[in-house]
């Protein structure tokens, strides 16, 4: 069997960008410069927070932009976006919208000529068919497991052995959790 040489340039794979993108769940890109508070969006971004397309075009208030998420995920989000914008780079965060989305929202913060953060800039992702909604319990380990790795990383960073240790011992309590989340699923899916 002859096998086709491997791919040279994005032109030479089939689809290239677009279709790895739609494939990877990028919905759209956005730009929020931070000291003009715009947050600009693509038109399917846009949709899919509820917005018609021009108002995603026209740019909104980050204020906005965190009302069209669920209450229970809105104070992560803002908290997180202030954090990145405070120490800039990359970050990630995924919510819920209001509606029945599962959204990922990841970028960089750009520093102006000064240094200061300027624009962050990025992309969404559509998680919603990736993680189906279980029952309220469920998601609140998920969510727990996801805090206590973000704490054990700060833990380190921090250098403090004792509160990593404590922060094992809570990780090692939310896995006997998520194991009997998974042992108890009627459905047998993996949440």
């Amino acid at each position: 069997m002859m096998r086709s040489p491997p791919p040279e340039t994005e032109a030479d794979i089939p689809g290239g960008l677009p279709a790895a993108l739609a494939a990877s769940g990028v919905v759209g890109a956005w730009v929020h410069e931070i000291w003009t508070d715009r947050l600009v969006v693509s038109a399917p971004v846009a949709r899919a927070l509820g917005w018609s397309p021009d108002a995603g075009v026209r740019g909104v208030p980050l204020a906005r932009f965190l009302s069209r998420i669920h209450d229970e995920d809105r104070a992560r989000v803002d908290n997180a976006l202030q954090a990145a914008i405070a120490r800039g780079g990359a970050f990630a965060v995924a919510f819920r919208t209001r509606g029945p989305r599962r959204l990922d929202l990841r970028g960089r913060i750009e520093p102006d000529a000064a240094g200061n953060p300027a624009r962050a800039r990025g992309l969404v992702l559509d998680l919603s068919e990736d993680r189906a909604d279980g029952p309220r319990d469920q998601h609140a380990v998920n969510r727990m497991a996801e805090h206590a790795i973000a704490l054990r990383g700060l833990a380190d960073a921090l250098a403090r052995p004792g509160l990593s240790r404590l922060l094992d011992r809570l990780m090692v309590e939310i896995g006997h959790e998520l194991a009997r989340h998974l042992r108890d699923s009627p459905d047998g899916q993996r949440h």
